[in-house]
């Protein structure tokens, strides 16, 4: 039974650190490669075609990349953190953006501190990596591929307890972060414009609407 939980967690593992890397760095041609040759678990994950890959080079999804994440004045940006969308507000057909260093942020990095998870040791696109502010969207999944990697470690040991322990971690921080935001985030990006990095949101917020579910059920 408990290789069967070390297989599942694995699996699991194996998505977040897939999602959290394409967030968390400039974009590489293996990335886009896997996405033309559909991988199996982004089947899985979204229905949402791959044309923006047509003629394009990897220096124009670079520039996708500091457009959407980066540039504020771009046509592709939203805030990738989750105070600005958990806050946001819609007037008159108009987004208006939560106020960042909200409570929402400073009970991420409470999260984080509880477990010692540190953002500047992340391996990542360094202007991102400097970046303070805990709720970005990468440090996110990033701290979820973590809890996960914890989760594997003590069922490796047979420490099923503890590792049912991680698990919870991982179940409250979905309902209590992740959930709140990354859809409406993934939709956001789509309205900007169609791309690498919407596709990408929307495989994401769909694999954590999927991850929630399941530790749910095992929570039961």
């Amino acid at each position: 039974m408990i290789q069967e939980f070390i297989y599942i967690a694995k699996k699991r593992l194996e998505i977040y650190e897939f999602l959290s890397f394409s967030f968390l760095n400039t974009p590489s041609q293996e990335l886009i490669n896997l996405i033309r040759n559909n991988s199996e678990y982004l089947k899985e994950l979204t229905i949402d075609k791959i044309d923006f890959l047509e003629g394009k080079s990897l220096d124009y999804f670079t520039q996708e990349y500091y457009d959407r994440f980066f540039v504020p004045t771009s046509k592709l940006f939203v805030p990738p953190y989750e105070a600005a969308i958990r806050n946001k507000k819609v007037k008159n057909g108009r987004v208006y953006y939560g106020k960042l260093d909200s409570q929402e942020t400073f009970h991420v990095k409470a999260c984080y501190e509880i477990v010692d998870f540190r953002v500047e040791e992340l391996n990542g696109f360094q202007p991102l990596i400097e970046n303070h502010y805990p709720d970005h969207i990468a440090f996110e999944l990033a701290f979820l591929t973590s809890l996960v990697n914890f989760e594997i470690l003590a069922l490796e040991k047979g420490q099923v307890e503890k590792a049912n322990k991680w698990k919870k971690l991982e179940k409250d921080f979905l309902e209590e972060h992740l959930t709140k935001w990354i859809r409406d985030y993934a939709i956001l990006t789509k309205e900007k414009e169609e791309g690498l990095y919407s596709y990408l949101m929307g495989a994401a917020a769909s694999w954590i609407d999927l991850d929630l579910e399941y530790l749910m059920e095992e929570n039961q």
